[in-house]
């Protein structure tokens, strides 16, 4: 018999294939091979399932956030440049985001999830280059990969080599990040 566990990363395969309407406790029994009163058994319905996939994208990508920030209030400069050009294999799957983005017009709980990870994604970014610029210019070198990263999760028109692509030239054009400041 599945487990809780199983029934959230099934919603969350759903959610990532076709979206919070695919959620649906019937197709995922059938892909899990059970009857749906093994559902019942973890929940109070699928509203409930739909939450709980909801909390648990929400805390991988908390999870990610903090673990992006571990360390930066140590690096140099110069290590926080080299730092960014790692993150590029940390990007997460881009459907799963664009489907809780899209979720996320509709729904209020989603929305809130949404805004709680785009700040911590926002300021795990702003704790990097805060190393790299002065304080008051963080935030917005921050937005550059923040923002990239959002508009490829509102297209299917890129893929995640596309995606990639563009970090990789950020990563490497933000070493010139500093004298562009100085110049504002």
């Amino acid at each position: 018999m599945p487990t809780k566990d199983d029934w959230i990363a099934a919603g969350l395969d759903a959610l990532a294939e076709g979206g919070e309407g695919a959620i649906r406790v019937d197709r995922l029994a059938a892909q899990l091979g059970v009857t749906k009163g093994s559902f019942h058994h973890h929940f109070r319905g699928a509203a409930a399932l739909r939450a709980e996939v909801l909390e648990s994208f929400r805390q991988s990508r908390e999870e990610l956030a903090k673990d992006i920030g571990r360390g930066v209030d140590d690096m140099s400069a110069d290590e926080a440049l080299e730092y960014l050009a790692t993150l590029i294999a940390r990007v997460p799957d881009d459907r799963l985001d664009r489907a809780v983005r899209s979720w996320a017009l509709v729904d209020e709980q989603a929305r809130a999830a949404q805004d709680d990870i785009d700040a911590q994604q926002l300021a795990a970014l702003e704790a990097i280059w805060r190393r790299i610029v002065p304080g008051e210019h963080a935030r917005t070198a921050a937005l550059i990969p923040f923002l990239a990263l959002v508009g490829a999760s509102a297209t299917t028109a890129v893929d995640r080599e596309d995606i990639e692509a563009v970090l990789r030239m950020l990563a490497q054009e933000a070493h010139h990040v500093p004298n562009i400041i100085a110049r504002l």
